[in-house]
């Protein structure tokens, strides 16, 4: 890898790393979150380092071209990520959709008023 380009993608690494600390601080993104994308980061800062890492990589797991590998692994990070993020959806879905109901038989005056959605 080239001088310049080492020097280049350790920036971005740093800058990644640097945002989503300030995200953090600011609570814009979770605890939880934060984890993952501190770990990719960090992840793009030893890559970065030692280029030669990827290429050992990827001559033990039999990928010919170790940018590809890289891209590989982004895209399953990603993937796993979308998939994470559609089941914290879909989980806060089924609380509100449960919550609005609740609120819907109160108002109502059809509900007990020390029953809430979680005795049931």
């Amino acid at each position: 890898m080239p001088s310049l380009l080492k020097w280049f993608v350790l920036l971005i690494g740093l800058s990644f790393f640097g945002f989503v600390l300030s995200l953090l601080v600011r609570k814009k993104i979770n605890e939880k979150n934060t984890i993952v994308w501190l770990g990719s980061s960090i992840l793009i800062l030893i890559v970065s380092a030692n280029p030669k890492l990827l290429d050992v990589l990827a001559r033990a797991v039999g990928v010919d071209y170790p940018p590809s590998l890289l891209f590989l692994l982004s895209m399953m990070v990603l993937l796993l990520l979308n998939l994470y993020h559609s089941i914290q959806i879909s989980m806060l879905h089924d609380k509100i959709k449960e919550l609005s109901q609740f609120v819907a038989l109160r108002d109502s005056g059809d509900y007990p008023e020390e029953k809430t959605p979680e005795d049931k």
